[in-house]
């Protein structure tokens, strides 16, 4: 059976590709021990590291091209897969695990590697989402009664797909004895997120500044719709949806209705400049924590309600309930207009 892995190079921000010939997986042992024969053109460091970056298993791979680290009880999931400067998320039980073939650390994309001994990760790869946006990914119910429920957890941070019912369609398969891996740890925090992001959930409060220095929260609008920007002054889209929400906004104002932007902005005097420069009417806050450089680390107002770029805008209900995410334009007023009736 032929497979391609995707391996990505932190340094060089590219793409490997590693063909993977899957022989038969090697039973009988208790534990995970990585060994091999890899061509390599200088001595290499092969890593196996936890979610949280903890070193499980390492050797080096020399001149001689032979390896083989310790033997090692490991709780079966996912874990980091390092080669040199090269890292794959991939998930492991305690089986033998050999790697054979050819690594160019220098042009990746020439590599060619042979596994044995990841059987159960194989099996995963039949589960992941075709679509390729995490908003409109899901995990298909055919996976019930399929997997281990380490797997479960598993493949939901393999496929880390925004979708609630998937997600907590894969945590429903783990028992709670069973939820101690960390992405099962994780799983457990990624599904209590996302049941604050479908309609008709309580939106998460949040306390940020006003032009006045004021601290104003969302719980202090309750009673009213909201329409929540999030923005920031750097952001050309941004600026041009205010503009469009102005329209909005004039044609609907009323008391029961607020309109918010909060910024992103990592610094105050721009945000300030966007203000007089865009003189909007309806309140303007001010997240100084700021957008977050990496995306891998969302600031805590993007975990909270699921975004990752800008801008994201959401409607919320009187009762402070999400009617709308994610929406721009006129779905906005659609959404209003739904909530007055």
């Amino acid at each position: 059976m032929n497979y391609k892995l995707i391996i990505m190079t932190k340094v060089k921000n590219l793409l490997l590709t590693i063909l993977l010939l899957c022989g038969t997986t090697i039973w009988g042992n208790n534990g995970l021990r990585i060994s091999g024969r890899i061509k390599v053109l200088k001595p290499t460091t092969l890593q196996i590291k936890d979610m949280n970056e903890g070193v499980v298993l390492s050797c080096i791979i020399g001149t001689n091209n032979t390896f083989s680290t310790d033997e090692i009880n490991i709780i079966p999931d996912v874990y980091k897969l390092y080669l040199g400067e090269t890292e794959q998320n991939i998930y492991l039980e305690n089986n033998p695990v050999t790697i054979n073939g050819y690594f160019d650390e220098k042009n990746p994309e020439q590599s060619s590697l042979s596994f044995t001994g990841i059987d159960p990760f194989l099996t995963l790869q039949n589960y992941m989402p075709a679509e390729k946006d995490p908003d409109i990914a899901t995990i298909s119910t055919s996976v019930k009664g399929k997997l281990t429920p380490s797997m479960a957890s598993a493949l939901a941070y393999l496929a880390d797909v925004n979708d609630y019912q998937s997600n907590k369609m894969l945590l429903d398969m783990i028992p709670e004895q069973d939820r101690k891996s960390l992405s099962a740890k994780w799983l457990v925090n990624r599904v209590e997120i996302l049941s604050h992001q479908i309609i008709g959930a309580e939106c998460p409060d949040f306390t940020f500044t006003d032009a006045n220095g004021k601290n104003v929260s969302l719980k202090d609008f309750r009673g009213k719709i909201v329409v929540l920007d999030f923005c920031a002054s750097w952001c050309g889209p941004c600026r041009k949806e205010m503009r469009s929400m102005l329209t909005i906004y004039n044609e609907l104002k009323a008391d029961d209705l607020e309109f918010i932007s909060v910024s992103l902005d990592d610094s105050e005097a721009k945000w300030r400049k966007m203000l007089d420069e865009e003189k909007l009417p309806w309140v303007m806050l001010w997240d100084k924590t700021g957008f977050p450089k990496n995306s891998k680390t969302p600031s805590a107002i993007q975990t909270d309600y699921g975004f990752y770029s800008i801008p994201f805008l959401v409607v919320i209900d009187k009762e402070g309930k999400l009617a709308a995410r994610n929406v721009r334009g006129e779905q906005v007023r659609e959404t209003i207009l739904k909530i007055r009736q």
